[in-house]
């Protein structure tokens, strides 16, 4: 009686380390980043990304770089989302993938990817609905006005494009329980992609330490390091006068119109003690 209680423990700690190693083994983790923009393309882009030089602290970069001009395997020219950015980023690790990092010193490592690009912005300027540069009161042309408008815009749209926002995400319980950074953003300065309008590019660090945590864990807790950049909000275009508004001004009124005073509303020059003499009868 007492030989076979060892002998019955021993079975159910076997089974339960096996029953372990079966769900450690088929562990599979997914991570979503998502904008606020609309998505351009309904089917998901897929392709299986590892770091560059194998044994080097390299980032994974989607949309990865394309390889075809160089004879490689790569995807398609719309897949790499420059005009427009990215609309979501899907990832999806396993543990088996954790477990080779973490035995080959870091060297191999290796992650899943899918990513969908954004619409393009709408146009601002001439019949579209962004803001409207005045400059035929401060003596400048229209072009000239859209050019330093232009220029005090490049700055700002230059340091977005340079910040780059770092968040850990989690999954637990062999991916049952996941961390998605989806819209709508908590509030606007939240680490979240939702709060941009699109993803400029999604960059992966492979850390060996948190691939050990997954190992040690038997897939029970899975932590990922993710980074972005936004692509830079639309900027506005100058609007031009009409043809018909900016016609030379004949010499004889030109002097008579120089005296009387402006009207804001409409732009033309208006002499209320005289306006009854221009009604027609």
């Amino acid at each position: 009686m007492n030989r076979q209680m060892p002998r019955q423990v021993s079975r159910i700690v076997a089974l339960v380390g096996l029953a372990v190693l079966i769900a450690a083994s088929s562990g599979c983790y997914h991570y979503h980043l998502r904008a606020k923009a609309d998505r351009a393309n309904s089917s998901y882009f897929r392709k299986t990304l590892g770091v560059p030089e194998p044994g080097r602290s390299m980032d994974i970069v989607v949309p990865p770089s394309l390889g075809g001009g160089q004879g490689g395997a790569g995807p398609q020219s719309s897949a790499d989302c420059r005009d427009n950015g990215l609309y979501e980023v899907a990832i999806t690790s396993y543990w088996k993938d954790a477990f080779g990092e973490v035995f080959s010193f870091g060297r191999r490592k290796r992650v899943r990817v899918e990513w969908l690009c954004a619409k393009e912005p709408p146009v601002i300027g001439p019949g579209g609905s962004g803001a409207r540069v005045e400059s035929g009161r401060t003596g400048a042309s229209p072009a000239e006005a859209g050019r330093q408008a232009g220029r005090s815009k490049q700055s700002d749209v230059t340091k977005k494009q340079d910040d780059v926002t770092k968040r850990t995400v989690h999954a637990f319980l062999w991916g049952a329980l996941q961390q998605n950074l989806l819209p709508p953003a908590p509030s606007a300065d939240s680490k979240t992609p939702a709060n941009c309008r699109s993803m400029r590019e999604v960059k992966l660090p492979m850390r060996y330490g948190h691939a050990l945590i997954t190992v040690l864990t038997a897939g029970i807790w899975s932590p990922m390091r993710v980074a972005w950049q936004c692509s830079p909000e639309p900027t506005a275009r100058s609007e031009a006068l009409p043809p018909a508004m900016t016609r030379r001004i004949p010499p004889l009124f030109a002097e008579r119109l120089r005296l009387w005073p402006q009207d804001s509303s409409t732009g033309f020059n208006i002499d209320p003690a005289k306006e009854e003499l221009h009604v027609p009868r």
